[in-house]
């Protein structure tokens, strides 16, 4: 089979808030698209972790957490599987190169 024009793929406009990273994003709109969303963790003191689909704001540099029901389930599934090699690799930051 032949690709005669690559679809646009998933994508959601988003604004720079800093949710769930302290706050203070610079408030641009954004086309967040799937290759722009990582994992983050937060494990609490009872060892509980939580995981949030972030991305890094191109402008200002700050993270802001993107609700899960937002995010297709298939694109989370790729993100935490990014995660995994990450985590392989020993960068404990949950970023993907």
């Amino acid at each position: 089979m032949k690709v005669l024009e690559k679809g646009p793929g998933w994508s959601t406009k988003q604004r720079c808030t800093g949710k769930g990273n302290g706050l203070g994003g610079c408030e641009s709109l954004l086309q967040v698209e799937a290759g722009d969303i990582y994992v983050t963790s937060h494990t609490d003191m009872v060892g509980d972790t939580d995981y949030f689909y972030t991305f890094t704001c191109p402008v200002c540099g700050k993270e802001t957490d993107i609700p899960e029901k937002d995010v297709p389930a298939s694109i989370r599934r790729e993100a935490m599987e990014n995660k995994k090699k990450v985590l392989r690799r020993g960068n404990y930051y949950g970023y993907v190169d």
